[in-house]
């Protein structure tokens, strides 16, 4: 069964450099002298909790990135779009920053050694101390503060665990969220607008006693070049290349439809680049607003520029879902070798 766990990364919680400050700022005012303790030492104990704080919460950032990377490409791709960071570079700039902040925590213990009881001294290098071991997070905030857009953006992510995943595509409004809301329990947000889909929603068809499969809504993807897609559609792209075992990509010809045919083939032709070999079904959606002549000269089109005969559909009355399904099923049925 494939395991792609959002909510493993999502668990985490990490702090902005001013969320940090604030934490670290409240508890040094906690920290008192105990019975005939030297200034010097309490200065020390400060400068000790600090350090400790700061390096717990780089390695929970980096804890975070290697739980990224073992979730798989999709999540690493989608890392990269939401900081413009490569996660291997970010990690290693991480584990520099403990290195970093052990070496000047201990130069810092160290100098305590020479000062002996000059309380003003032990003063100025804990100021010293702390203001050095802050710059090294300060100095990684912006990247934190889109850390955590991103996490917030993959909380709002379905778990995907199944056996088989089928992934919807195609451009805004041509139904993908019926058709799921229809195929399985899925409850996703419809509406009358272009990306009222925003992050991938996921319903899944159980095949007794076989197993699972996962069906992903995902947002709508206009007809333009790739370095030109917004976060939302580059969701979608990703899903497509690193998640789905199949595609449905779903085409809306009535009359009154934004998009033209040759806009909806050109994003099919984009689509099928990213799949490879993996199965692609077309499907026409919303036939039930088309005359027969109309729709059958349709078909025909598509067939001769994808090569395959798209199935008629309409997620409204229900009307060849039960052949989707069935094709679905023999797919995954099929792969996993249990016919």
């Amino acid at each position: 069964m494939k395991s792609t766990t959002a909510s493993s990364i999502s668990r985490y919680y990490v702090k902005n450099y001013e969320e940090l400050y604030e934490y670290i700022n409240e508890n040094l005012k906690k920290i008192k002298a105990r019975n005939g303790e030297l200034f010097g030492d309490l200065m020390k104990r400060k400068l000790t909790y600090t350090y400790q704080v700061l390096t717990r919460e780089l390695q929970q950032v980096h804890q975070v990135l290697r739980e990224i990377c073992s979730q798989g490409d999709f999540f690493k791709e989608l890392f990269k779009a939401y900081t413009g960071e490569n996660i291997e570079y970010f990690a290693s700039g991480i584990r520099k920053r403990i290195k970093q902040s052990r070496l000047i925590y201990s130069e810092i213990i160290e100098e305590y050694s020479r000062i002996g009881h000059n309380n003003r001294e032990a003063v100025k290098a804990f100021k010293r101390g702390i203001g050095r071991l802050l710059s090294i997070y300060k100095r990684i905030n912006k990247k934190i503060i889109l850390l955590k857009e991103y996490l917030k953006e993959v909380s709002k992510m379905p778990d995907i665990r199944g056996d088989y995943v089928v992934v919807f595509a195609g451009l805004p409004q041509v139904g993908k969220s019926t058709i799921l809301s229809k195929l399985t329990s899925a409850k996703p947000e419809i509406g009358t607008y272009p990306f009222t889909t925003k992050t991938l929603i996921a319903g899944h068809l159980i095949v007794e006693p076989y197993g699972r499969i996962v069906l992903l809504d995902s947002p709508g993807i206009l007809d333009s070049p790739i370095e030109g897609k917004n976060i939302i559609e580059y969701k979608a792209i990703l899903a497509i290349k690193y998640l789905a075992d199949h595609v449905l990509y779903v085409f809306a010809v009535y009359p009154s439809f934004y998009y033209t045919l040759n806009e909806q083939l050109n994003v099919y032709y984009s689509v099928r680049k990213l799949v490879g070999d993996k199965p692609v079904t077309l499907l026409i959606n919303k036939v039930d607003l088309v005359d027969k002549a109309f729709l059958e000269e349709t078909m025909v089109e598509i067939e001769k520029h994808t090569g395959v005969k798209p199935i008629p559909i309409s997620a409204l009355t229900g009307y060849n879902l039960n052949i989707v399904r069935d094709i679905l099923i023999k797919e995954f049925m099929g792969k996993n070798q249990y016919l």
